[in-house]
């Protein structure tokens, strides 16, 4: 079972459909094995869940599995891919006013879906929170990319969580929306500069930096001969980089750049976090 991470490319040829949040993989195992000819892609932000998903459909060819977040993959390992459904079996609701902004489907995220989608595609909603599914609806709607309704939720949903929510007598309610057209998004994708300075007069650079709208927490700085490996983490919106800084003397200069180990996406805001180390270790 192949698990890939937000930000690697994934080229598949013929239909392809994607469950975000596919937890343990129990609702992609029976659409998967009713539909050999479709190829599926699971995301889940959990290793755990991920774990769990990648023994249940060890035995499946048809399946892809993403460790992640869902708004990076659609926007990065996903730019070569069409879905003709998309599937959100009760997404984490959030349900207190306060905590809303964490919420997935946003309406730049209904934007950001637009592009992902084939024409006349499909997105299935499915939760036991009706005030979080219906902010979903509005902003769907509000996108202008879609449109749809709400209903009470059929037994094709049948998971682990439906039958927990079902035991309590608690609803499940199904979103149903299919595109109209896509909307304007852009991605914050760039080719990365490489910085270089002469010297390095400073490592005393832990600490929280404020660049633009985005936000650098600089955790940990380890110095070696010849090298500097720095730990830190950038907020750009949605996107989280979680990304290890390698500091190199190649020649007469010194190189800032991101670790190839790193889970990082080619965004200003990557960008920026370079320059703005190179310019504190040259202080």
């Amino acid at each position: 079972m192949e698990i890939t991470f937000p930000f690697e490319e994934i080229k598949i040829s013929g239909s392809v459909e994607l469950e975000i949040g596919c937890g343990n993989g129990e609702f992609l195992k029976f659409i998967a094995e009713q539909n050999r000819g479709i190829n599926y892609v699971g995301i889940d932000i959990s290793w755990e869940s991920i774990k769990r998903a990648s023994k249940r459909l060890r035995d499946l060819g048809n399946i892809r599995l993403v460790w992640g977040d869902a708004y990076a993959f659609l926007m990065f390992g996903a730019k070569h891919l069409k879905f003709q459904r998309v599937y959100s079996l009760f997404p984490d609701p959030w349900p207190k006013k306060r905590h809303e902004h964490k919420r997935l489907f946003s309406e730049d995220f209904w934007k950001l879906l637009s592009l992902r989608v084939i024409e006349d595609g499909w997105v299935w909603i499915v939760s036991d929170h009706l005030p979080a599914l219906l902010w979903y609806y509005d902003n769907a709607l509000s996108s202008g990319c879609w449109y749809g309704y709400i209903s009470e939720g059929r037994e094709i949903f049948e998971t682990k969580y439906a039958r927990k929510w079902k035991g309590m007598g608690k609803g499940i309610y199904e979103g149903v929306f299919q595109l109209i057209k896509p909307c304007g998004f852009t991605i914050p994708e760039i080719t990365l500069r490489i910085p270089k300075i002469r010297e390095i007069k400073n490592t005393s650079i832990v600490g929280d930096y404020k660049i633009g709208d985005f936000h650098l927490s600089i955790k940990e700085v380890f110095v070696s001969e010849g090298a500097v490996l720095i730990k830190g983490i950038i907020s750009e919106g949605r996107l989280i980089h979680k990304v290890w800084f390698e500091v190199k003397k190649i020649g007469e200069v010194w190189k800032v750049e991101p670790s190839d180990f790193s889970r990082f996406y080619p965004t200003k805001a990557l960008q920026l976090a370079l320059d703005l180390i190179a310019n504190e270790l040259s202080r």
